[in-house]
């Protein structure tokens, strides 16, 4: 009986699928030892036997730290978001024929990130291609209520942005970043309180061997990014120009 009991155990266990819960494997091996009993042998034995044995199977790695990043708190978008920025239509059409030089982005070629879809700000700029050690430096900065603009060069072959470079933004008050390249790490991006504009998405990341310049003028779109100049941006494209356009841009520029 205890060699059977072994066999069976042992190769229960072996053939047991994962979902098989403890309350169904002593069953059976109680009713099968029941079953033996009665044939072969006049010894008394238990219609249910427990084992307290369970079976634990760790998640794996990955998984531990997605749902570990999860549970993180996420910062919480300012009680001075600019609600009174005016969309852009509001401001074409209020601007369009000003003094103020108002230029359009080229549309079709950015996509929205952030959860912020509506931002502006003070233009800074970082002109890189496939490196963006400058870009993490900027974004390590107080930002100001400001906005960098990255120029990578129009590249689809790495990410120049990923979640913890945004997050550095996010933290030291940037209130957007729009990139003439690539970002990834979307899905968290998207939940994060700043605005990003992209060309699209690449998982590979970007090299580190060339840092980058700051502050220098740079173009795409067809529109020309100065710095101290503003940008605007909601979900229907980006303009630039040379001064304010709404009245409220000392405060936070986000919406």
């Amino acid at each position: 009986i205890c060699f059977l009991v072994m066999f069976i155990f042992v190769t229960d266990i072996t053939m047991m699928p994962h979902f098989v819960t403890q309350h169904t494997f002593t069953k059976t091996l109680g009713t099968v030892l029941l079953k033996f009993s009665t044939k072969s042998s006049t010894l008394p034995l238990p219609s249910k036997i427990s084992f307290p044995v369970a079976f634990v199977y760790p998640k794996s790695s990955r998984a531990m730290s997605a749902s570990s990043s999860s549970q993180q708190p996420q910062p919480q978008a300012s009680s001075t978001t600019a609600s009174l920025m005016p969309s852009l239509a509001d401001i074409c059409d209020d601007h369009i024929s000003s003094p103020q030089r108002l230029s359009v982005v080229e549309p079709g070629h950015f996509f929205d990130y952030g959860r912020i879809k509506r931002f502006c700000g003070k233009i800074e700029t970082v002109r890189c291609f496939e490196s963006n050690p400058m870009v993490r430096t900027v974004l390590s900065t107080p930002g100001e209520n400001r906005v960098l603009i990255v120029d990578g060069g129009s590249s689809k072959r790495v990410a120049i942005l990923g979640d913890q470079i945004t997050q550095l933004a996010v933290n030291n008050q940037w209130a957007g970043i729009i990139v003439n390249g690539c970002i990834r790490d979307s899905a968290i991006i998207q939940t994060m309180d700043i605005g990003v504009k992209a060309l699209g998405t690449h998982p590979v990341k970007s090299l580190k061997t060339y840092p980058g310049e700051r502050g220098v003028t740079v173009n795409f779109g067809g529109v020309e990014f100065v710095p101290g100049h503003w940008v605007y941006a909601d979900e229907d494209g980006i303009i630039v120009s040379e001064k304010p356009l709404h009245e409220n841009q000392g405060s936070d520029s986000k919406l």
